[in-house]
């Protein structure tokens, strides 16, 4: 019985052919304000802006001969699509990590585009327009980008800097950073802080949200009517000058920064908030 459970035991833990690396690149034609859809998993997104009506696209694939990457890029309609396809996992148990196709991306300056990946980064700049952004299992990190955008992730930050554009979305058990933001924020987290400078909210209203973390907020332009929530056995700090208090206890503090009505919403449990 020694011999059947051995070889039993190497097809269940059958090596694959030794991993080979290779770059490939496309490129599709499409105008400012045009429909881009770009999606892998477990690899990683790098999208940036250029002056150009064309959509590039370098992959860099990792496979084996057992598990081949393929990746397609087609016009459809007055939109692109860019696809890594993947082999379904084989039977048994596999050693090392599975195959990946990344993505580095060129874009017009302005697209309507959805980018999505899976227990990798995401990480795009300078340009605009309709813009999703989803991981999972890591972080997203936007700059100079223009216009809405949404963003969804899971145990990853999210960390924005000089947006000219609203931004929703959330994560959990990490930390979202943001400096510079111009448009309206509805951003939330779970266990982890939230940490913001240079925000504006455009009268769109700012609303942050975590459990578990604190908070600290450098409102900069932003003006309004904040309400900081918290437990009540945790602090609310106000560290800007020239607001009006409209109402403290129980955890909670409501004030006004002269300049607008916009709402700006922030809330924590278990722990503290400071406002500037």
């Amino acid at each position: 019985m020694r011999a059947p459970m051995l070889l039993a035991l190497s097809a269940l833990l059958a090596l694959p052919a030794l991993a080979g690396v290779r770059t490939e690149q496309k490129s599709l034609p499409l105008k400012a304000g045009g429909t881009l859809s770009v999606s892998t998993a477990n690899s990683p997104i790098h999208v940036e802006g250029w002056d150009r009506d064309e959509v590039a696209v370098t992959a860099q694939i990792e496979d084996s001969e057992d598990r081949p990457v393929r990746w397609e890029m087609r016009a459809e309609g007055a939109g692109v699509t860019v696809e890594a396809l993947f082999p379904k996992a084989a039977w048994g148990i596999h050693l090392g990590h599975g195959p990946s196709c990344a993505f580095t991306v060129k874009v017009p300056r302005s697209v309507v585009g959805t980018f999505t990946t899976s227990n990798d980064i995401i990480a795009a700049g300078g340009f605009g327009g309709s813009l999703t952004f989803r991981t999972t299992n890591d972080d997203i990190t936007l700059e100079h980008l223009d216009g809405a955008v949404a963003v969804s992730t899971t145990n990853g930050a999210i960390t924005a800097r000089h947006l000219k554009a609203s931004l929703k979305g959330s994560t959990t058990n990490d930390t979202l950073r943001l400096e510079d933001v111009e448009g309206g924020i509805d951003l939330a987290t779970t266990n982890s802080a939230v940490v913001a400078s240079g925000l504006d909210g455009r009268d769109q209203g700012i609303a942050l949200r975590t459990t578990n973390g604190d908070m600290t907020i450098d409102l900069g332009r932003a003006t309004g009517v904040v309400h900081a929530r918290t437990s009540r056995h945790e602090e609310v700090r106000i560290e800007r000058k020239g607001v009006d208090l409209l109402e403290s206890g129980g955890g909670q503090l409501k004030v006004r920064i002269p300049g607008s009505a916009q709402a700006i919403d922030l809330s924590t449990t278990n722990g503290s908030i400071t406002l500037r």
